[in-house]
């Protein structure tokens, strides 16, 4: 159990109580203090020594990808889950998750449901509530390209999944865990959800998701275009349909990460029918909306999952 910790104190006795209190499994945790400027790191000192389940791990640099490096390194257990180190969780979060590895050999990885804890928002709950309707592998994987299909911090993963999608990176332009999701599905990874929520994902305005620059949109769609380029639009032209500025944004991007050729279409939904593709192309419907997605989807009769993507 890989625990990357900055400045975490206030809440950090809570998060690793829950860890320490997951029922049916044998649990390490390798906690990792990333330079704080509070108490985090006495805190891990003190609760190392008062439980032989939990050991402090040196960093090995600085930022979060750095610090799960560092704990996965010293890691024992062939399966590896990871936490933040303000987030709570369910007592029988690990037991649920190794359970539907153990169900699922296939799987390299298996995540859970997820609720918010503090200060959320009506934007929050509707990506939450996106990220939880998709369940089969399939289905995770299909959509990395619209937003991040599951929280890093909410699976369980082999630890031969971890090691062959390349390890945890920290990118100069976007977030460790879009980039780790994009080079696991990459790899053909299958990423499995258990139906229910076993992980409480915490949120106050300090945090890297609101106000870091990295995980800002123009870094994230970079990200998305760079991986796209690279993957299903390799050697391929694309046909990307969407309108006004966001139809211009992703043909920039997609230009820019080297893309053979991008033909940009101008279209909605209320314009008529979809665009034919044609022979060979990838087809990309660049629309931020969920129902406006879902629309464009039942009204495509030749849909092609090889062919035919979401993006946002």
């Amino acid at each position: 159990m890989l625990l990357p910790a900055r400045d975490a104190g206030r809440w950090l006795r809570h998060t690793l109580g829950d860890l320490l209190r997951q029922r049916n499994v044998t649990l390490e945790v390798l906690a990792v203090d990333d330079h704080s400027t509070d108490r985090t790191g006495a805190i891990v000192e003190e609760l190392a020594a008062a439980d032989p389940r939990v050991r402090n791990v040196k960093p090995i640099g600085r930022g979060i990808a750095a610090a799960l490096t560092a704990a996965l390194g010293e890691a024992r257990a062939p399966w590896i889950g990871v936490m933040e180190a303000d987030d709570r969780c369910h007592p029988d979060r690990f037991a649920w998750l190794t359970h539907a590895l153990s169900e699922h050999p296939d799987w390299g990885g298996a995540v859970s449901r997820t609720t918010l804890l503090g200060a959320d928002s009506n934007g929050m709950e509707r990506y939450i509530d996106w990220q939880n309707a998709l369940l089969a592998p399939h289905d995770l994987a299909r959509e990395r390209f619209v937003e991040i299909p599951a929280l890093l911090q909410t699976g369980l993963y082999r630890r031969e999944l971890i090691e062959r999608a390349g390890g945890f990176r920290e990118p100069d332009h976007w977030p460790t865990d879009i980039d780790f999701w994009m080079r696991v599905f990459a790899s053909g990874a299958r990423i499995g959800r258990v139906p229910r929520a076993l992980y409480r994902w915490r949120q106050h305005p300090r945090q890297d998701t609101r106000t870091g620059e990295r995980h800002g949109l123009e870094a994230i769609q970079r990200c998305k275009a760079h991986y796209f380029a690279r993957g299903p639009g390799l050697g391929r032209a694309i046909e990307l349909i969407s309108v006004g500025r966001t139809l211009a944004t992703w043909e920039a991007l997609l230009n820019a990460e080297g893309a053979m050729e991008v033909r940009a279409i101008p279209w909605k939904p209320s314009a008529g029918a979809v665009p034919a593709r044609a022979d060979g192309a990838v087809r990309v419907f660049a629309f931020g909306m969920r129902e406006v997605r879902e629309r464009i989807r039942a009204r495509v009769p030749d849909w092609d999952d090889a062919l035919d993507w979401f993006a946002a």
